[in-house]
């Protein structure tokens, strides 16, 4: 009973950490979006950039997934990416010295349950305000809440050093093989590997610690290294489909933490007396502030050394990975020809622009389709159609480029602005086919399943989607603003009916209906829904706002009646 209530915190401590991530992401995307700004040919700032955005979004996965993101859209090399991914891995050590506040505590005070309280006004403040940035940031406190009420419930389930499970765990660890360092890196690889957060396995060490499970600190030392790697299969998964550039990205992270893990290990075996009484004597009495320490003296001291020799290892990994035959777009219209009559160049762009829509609604119906059949067959066609419209959005970019040289119209120059703004949007609703298809890939491997009632609910919020889809595509054909109220009104029941299917899940999941791995594709299915229809609603809008604003547009037809 006891090993099922600490699983229950594990569970608890990982889907805070997903919220809190999630709302961090939403909230800071603009700070990230300015750090992205930032790249150079300077690796120390690159470097920083990385520290940064995983600070920012408390997520070493995330700054990963977007750097190989980033570099199969060609927006950064692989020496850029690379040292971000090196400043993500000391950005994300932050979160074990959060969670090592989890052991302070006097008396019948303890400051884990003090922040494990957090969740509860976090939850409070979701329900009376209907405030969205006040909903985001308690969406962050409750996150971070649910965290050390994880902790809290793991601690509880492990119990004193005396405890059933306790001493089972310790005789676990006891184990010869235990004290071996190659082991004990390969099990915190798998451990992981499995559940997908290094946060989270950081957390349950720091708790095996504390509760007197790991005997020996430089045990824990070996289990968060071997966390280190266990961390790259997010990065690795993220560069299926990616071109020559993503996937040394993260081959390179991947290279890098075997580096720094076989490097430390070696270290540690060496000079484990002398390493074990430094800690100890820093931080007598309090394990988890050693591996706090150790995760972050650890990450620092191999990534500063690997950035001084990163040129050497980024011509390793393009090597290692051969670049590919360049992809072209398969552009029906532009033409650099077309140039000497803008006016001419700009409709034809329109009409790629248009071919470009119809191509990411079609891979969301198909992904969409995928995951309410609960059939994985279109997954290679919708990576392929994804690249496509990538490449289309790159080729139209460029070409946007080369009108805006070639005409002296202030008109052609906001045309050209707006339609930069549209092929955005187009390629953001694109990636949530992807998004789509991945958790049907999720939900195939936990072996979850959408009730028949949630899909009848999830058709019905896509075929409002579609229908709203095909009216912002004959108004952005025809630039007639005559449907823009329809395709408001439209948008807002969209998000009524995406509202209500959340509230109807928090009562089946209350009532054990669901599982936490359907909520959590549930929720990233709704969240990605929602999001295609606020970027179709910015194409429809971009007639009469350059930034597709909705009450931008209307003030200006207001201004012209």
């Amino acid at each position: 009973m006891s090993l099922l209530v600490m699983l229950g915190g594990v569970a608890v401590f990982m889907y805070g950490m997903k919220q809190m991530s999630l709302s961090m992401e939403q909230g800071a995307g603009a700070g990230v979006h300015k750090l992205f700004k930032k790249i150079s040919k300077n690796k120390v700032v690159d470097y920083g950039i990385g520290v940064g955005a995983t600070v920012i979004v408390q997520s070493s996965s995330a700054t990963s997934i977007m750097t190989v993101g980033l570099a199969n859209a060609g927006i950064v090399d692989v020496k850029n990416g690379s040292g971000m991914i090196l400043g993500a891995k000391v950005g994300t050590t932050l979160t074990a010295f959060m969670f090592a506040l989890s052991g302070v505590s006097k008396g019948s005070f303890s400051m884990s349950a003090v922040f494990a309280a957090f969740a509860f006004v976090g939850v409070m403040i979701m329900y009376m305000s209907s405030d969205e940035k006040l909903n985001k940031i308690a969406l962050f406190v409750a996150g971070f809440g649910m965290l050390f009420a994880g902790l809290e419930l793991m601690e509880f389930a492990i119990g004193g050093s005396d405890s059933i499970l306790s001493v089972q765990l310790q005789q676990v660890f006891q184990y010869d093989i235990m004290y071996n360092p190659l082991c004990l890196v390969i099990l915190g690889v798998l451990f992981t590997g499995i559940i997908q957060s290094s946060t989270a396995a950081t957390g349950l060490f720091l708790i095996f610690l504390m509760t007197g499970v790991i005997g020996s600190i430089d045990q824990s030392f070996f289990l968060i290294m071997g966390a280190n790697i266990g961390t790259c299969t997010d990065g690795l998964m993220a560069s299926i489909g990616a071109n020559a550039n993503g996937k040394r990205i993260a081959l390179f992270h991947l290279l890098t933490s075997v580096i720094g893990a076989v490097f430390f290990s070696i270290v540690l075996v060496i000079f484990r007396t002398p390493i074990i009484t430094l800690f100890e004597n820093t931080f007598p009495g309090n394990p988890q502030w050693s591996l706090a320490t150790f995760n972050l003296a650890y990450n620092v001291i191999y990534t500063l050394i690997l950035l001084v020799f990163l040129d050497p290892a980024v011509n390793l990994v393009k090597k290692m990975v051969k670049e590919g035959q360049p992809q072209k777009a398969k552009v029906k219209y532009i033409d650099d020809l077309l140039l000497a009559t803008p006016m001419v160049a700009i409709e034809n762009s329109f009409k790629e622009v248009l071919d470009m829509a119809v191509l990411a609604h079609e891979n969301v119906e198909r992904a969409f389709n995928g995951l309410i059949k609960e059939d994985m067959s279109d997954s290679k066609k919708i990576a392929e159609v994804e690249n496509s419209i990538d490449e289309l959005t790159r080729a139209l970019a460029s070409y946007f480029i080369k009108v805006s040289a070639a005409t002296s119209s202030m008109g052609h120059e906001k045309l050209i602005g707006g339609l930069h703004h549209v092929i955005s949007d187009i390629e953001r609703i694109g990636d949530y086919a992807v998004i789509l298809a991945k958790e049907t890939n999720y939900m195939k491997q936990w072996d979850a399943h959408f009730m028949e009632q949630t899909k009848e609910e999830l058709q019905q919020i896509y075929t409002k989607v579609s229908e709203m889809f095909f009216l912002v595509l004959n108004t952005f054909k025809t630039r007639e603003t005559k449907k823009l109220e329809k395709i408001s009104e439209m948008h807002v029941e969209i998000k009524e009916l995406i509202g209500a299917t959340r509230d109807v899940h928090i009562t089946r999941l209350s009532s054990n209906m669901y599982s936490i791995e359907v909520s959590k594709s549930l929720y990233s299915v709704l969240f990605a829904l929602e999001r295609v229809a606020d970027h179709a609603v910015n194409i429809a809008f971009s007639i009469r706002s350059d930034t597709g604003s909705k009450t931008e547009a209307f003030k200006n037809m207001e201004r012209d009646e």
